[in-house]
């Protein structure tokens, strides 16, 4: 579910804005700033795995 919850996150803003007005571009910042907001958006909700005790 996770992945899914990350590629919809990204394709919401990068993918299908590019399909349905194919005139606009996407910057390499436009894309930088959204991966990185859906990787944040995704260690907020599941996080990293550090936190959790060795077992």
């Amino acid at each position: 579910m996770a992945a899914t919850q990350f590629l919809g996150m990204i394709s919401n803003y990068l993918f299908w804005p590019s399909l349905v007005f194919p005139d606009r571009t996407v910057t390499p910042a436009r894309t930088t700033a959204v991966v990185d907001e859906a990787v944040r958006t995704l260690v907020a909700r599941y996080g990293t795995g550090l936190d959790r005790p060795n077992r």
